[in-house]
């Protein structure tokens, strides 16, 4: 299968384990105590198939399985090969003016001998080659996205792919009981070792604007538009349901907290053009959206794509709090020059035009 260029990302950092949990250790595991898996878990998971937005549709499931021994107490209590099953959250195919497919993935459970072992937090995402640029230039309309440009909507973005043996780390979602089925052997303990103290590694100081956890036994989303001369003029609303939750100006952020579960976010700009991104939102856990421009018939058309740490810090140099989409009452269309619209330095105002 031939791959595109893709960029595959993990849309949360931190993933801690809570105190006492189930980690490879190398001391004897208690008489009759071995063994209980506690919640929140980390574990390895590997995509059993390829996976891409061409394909798969939004609600399908794949197979997926355990990519190392899960060890508790010095115990192997599921080994490697366990097999499993994920969701895709989302599968949006490329569209017209470069824009770019999108593919949102999520494990559910393992199976082992009937029983199910429940997961969560597998945040793994593709975005595909985002061709936007290319189609603006084809377009003859520059950054300023005028209808000259009918020739440049004919440009399609690349699909979203992940490959079968993508590996990912993901958490068990309930205590679970397991029995011992082996001594785990000293190069598996500290393979596991390893693992853990890499996915809870604290991030380096890389410059992103600090987003403290979320409350208890709720997740949240980094929204963000990075700054760009790219529809200087323009901005637009994240919306749940309806509802603004926050309006994304050239260079701008904010940080949605949020009750667990599946979440559909939209972003309008043009009559029409509306955009949506399905993510699964786990207790916990901050992920990161990045919205971008695509190319339109009058103006950009807005796009939501998975995001990480990563991109949102090297973006953190130049954005500012965004002003409050719930602030907002007139609400009818998406201003082209918003010289006359809040700045990002008036976050706390509000008010403005867009959706």
């Amino acid at each position: 299968m031939r791959r595109l260029e893709i960029s595959i990302v993990g849309l949360c950092l931190g993933l801690a384990l809570p105190a006492g949990s189930a980690l490879a250790q190398g001391a004897s595991p208690p008489a009759g105590g071995c063994c209980e898996v506690a919640s929140g878990t980390v574990v390895e998971i590997a995509v059993e198939q390829d996976l891409s937005s061409q394909v798969q549709r939004t609600g399908d499931t794949f197979a997926l399985k355990l990519a190392a021994p899960l060890i508790v107490n010095g115990r192997v209590v599921l080994r490697a090969g366990t097999p499993g099953v994920g969701e895709v959250i989302d599968a949006a195919k490329p569209g017209m003016g470069g824009k770019a497919g999108k593919l949102v993935l999520a494990a559910r459970y393992l199976l082992d001998h009937g029983q199910r072992i429940p997961l969560q937090s597998l945040r793994l995402a593709a975005n595909g080659k985002d061709n936007s640029m290319t189609a603006n230039a084809v377009g003859l309309t520059g950054f300023v996205f005028m209808p000259l440009g009918f020739a440049g909507l004919a440009v399609k973005g690349g699909d979203a792919a992940v490959p079968a043996g993508t590996v990912a780390s993901a958490k068990v979602a309930a205590d679970v009981g397991l029995p011992p089925l082996a001594r785990a052997s000293s190069r598996a303990i500290a393979d596991a070792n390893a693992f853990a103290a890499a996915t809870n590694a604290q991030p380096a100081d890389d410059g992103a604007i600090p987003v403290p956890p979320p409350p208890a036994g709720e997740g949240q989303v980094v929204f963000f538009r990075a700054k760009s001369l790219l529809g200087t003029g323009q901005w637009f609303k994240v919306r749940e349901e309806g509802q603004a939750l926050g309006k994304l100006t050239n260079g701008a952020y904010f940080v949605q907290v949020t009750q667990p579960g599946v979440h559909t976010y939209t972003a309008t700009t043009e009559p029409e053009a509306k955009d949506k991104l399905k993510l699964q939102i786990d207790p916990g856990e901050t992920y990161y959206v990045e919205g971008v421009l695509t190319k339109g018939v009058v103006m950009g058309v807005a796009d939501l794509t998975p995001s990480d740490r990563a991109t949102f810090a090297k973006a953190s140099k130049d954005l500012k709090p965004a002003p409050s989409g719930a602030d907002d009452t007139n609400d009818a269309t998406n201003d082209l020059d918003d010289t006359n619209a809040p700045s990002n330095d008036a976050a706390s105002a509000g008010g403005g035009q867009g959706r």
